[in-house]
């Protein structure tokens, strides 16, 4: 795992992908990696674990068949405007907290990605629309 090159988030995913299969608590599985550095080897289940999460990880998750062909994007303006709209009113909520109008627009502001990336919820659209 330590030769698997990951970003943090990434790297504990993969932990606790791994600690779940093998069966062992977090913090015991990322000893065992510590001490593997060091030239203790890892018990085996923790390292088919280990080996199966990295797996799973490194392999890029298949496009559903059912989904049909060529996908449409908003024109990048549109997607530019309704996460412009989101910051505004992001800024707006965070400099009046308890004011319901302010709510409402940001759960307002939070759709129109969603709808416009075809996302489910609002962090994957903001997500999928910057990049």
């Amino acid at each position: 795992m330590a030769a698997t090159p990951a970003t943090a988030r990434e790297a504990k995913r993969i932990l606790s992908a791994a600690a779940a299969g093998a069966g062992l608590p977090e913090t015991v599985l990322a000893a065992a990696v510590l001490e593997a550095s060091r030239g203790i080897p890892v018990p085996a289940r923790a390292e088919r674990a280990l080996r199966q999460a990295v797996h799973t990880a490194r392999t890029p998750d298949p496009v559903p068949s059912s989904a049909p062909g060529p996908y449409m994007l908003p024109l990048q303006e549109d997607a530019e405007k309704a996460l412009g709209l989101f910051f505004e009113t992001r800024l707006c909520l965070t400099a009046a907290p308890t004011d319901p109008e302010t709510r409402r627009a940001l759960e307002d502001s939070l759709f129109t990605p969603c709808i416009l990336m075809g996302q489910p919820c609002a962090p994957e659209a903001v997500q999928y629309t910057e990049s």
